[in-house]
């Protein structure tokens, strides 16, 4: 879950992008719908091979293989590609039963842009002045502008000594649970909105699932701004969702009615 009453990132600290090759999800990108999401700026470049490797053996259990997720989008501007982190995404969404996949792609996209180092909103406090966290050990991190719980029974994004990881060297020996390393921020993002839909379900009964996965979502931006079945924070959903048709559009993914 993320931290409560996060105002949308709009401004990020995107450091140089480091991409080993693991768990690659595409050959090169192609083109862009309508000059939008897919290729803003008119950037160029681009990477297709996701960070870390401890999802290589998805393309064996055929998760990944033919990567529904797949866009064929050009690169943003930052020379990302859109399609880079489609194993994982694919691998986690399975792993926390939740039921569409893409909604964490676009998630991605309006979070960070896909950078893997990308920091907003430091100074956030919430739990943090009891866990003796730092402003920087406090903000939004990674591709998903999440973060580890502090004070939380959870060791995904945490050192030993009870201090976010925030090792940003792909080659050091703290990158493998680092809040930086895509895998993880992606899994701290997809595991708390999974948190944020079983507790809106707890509140607010007789909703659709879609809806659940609307205020799920609202809540993953600015906690606690679900109020019903209807009335939860459509300025972030709509963001996500201007990315989910897109990317749905290109990939032939069969997108949900939100």
């Amino acid at each position: 879950m993320r931290r409560p009453l996060l105002a949308l990132a709009t401004s990020l600290t995107l450091g140089t992008l480091i991409l080993p090759a693991a768990c690659t999800s595409g050959e090169g990108s192609t083109t862009d719908i309508d000059g939008g999401i897919g290729n803003k700026d008119g950037g160029s470049g681009g990477n297709d091979g996701a960070i870390g490797s401890t999802f290589d053996g998805a393309i064996d259990a055929g998760i990944c293989a033919a990567d529904p997720l797949k866009t064929n989008l050009a690169p943003l501007f930052n020379g990302n590609s859109v399609d880079m982190y489609d194993c994982p995404i694919l691998m986690l969404t399975t792993k926390y039963g939740e039921p569409d996949a893409m909604i964490f792609k676009a998630i991605i996209y309006v979070e960070s842009r896909f950078q893997y180092d990308a920091v907003g909103c430091t100074g956030n406090t919430g739990c943090c002045p009891q866990s003796n966290w730092t402003d920087q050990e406090c903000a939004c991190l990674g591709v998903m502008q999440s973060g580890p719980q502090c004070g939380g029974s959870s060791t995904l994004g945490i050192l030993p000594n009870g201090h976010p990881d925030l090792d940003t060297d792909p080659g050091s020996a703290d990158w493998t649970n680092s809040c930086f390393n895509p895998e993880v921020a992606i899994e701290l993002g997809i595991s708390g909105i999974a948190g944020n839909r079983a507790q809106e379900k707890a509140k607010f009964s007789g909703c659709t699932e879609d809806q659940y996965t609307m205020m799920a979502i609202g809540d993953f931006n600015s906690y606690g701004s679900t109020k019903s079945c209807t009335d939860y924070n459509t300025t972030y959903d709509n963001a996500v969702l201007d990315a989910y048709k897109q990317y749905s559009t290109a990939s032939g993914w069969p997108a949900h009615a939100y």
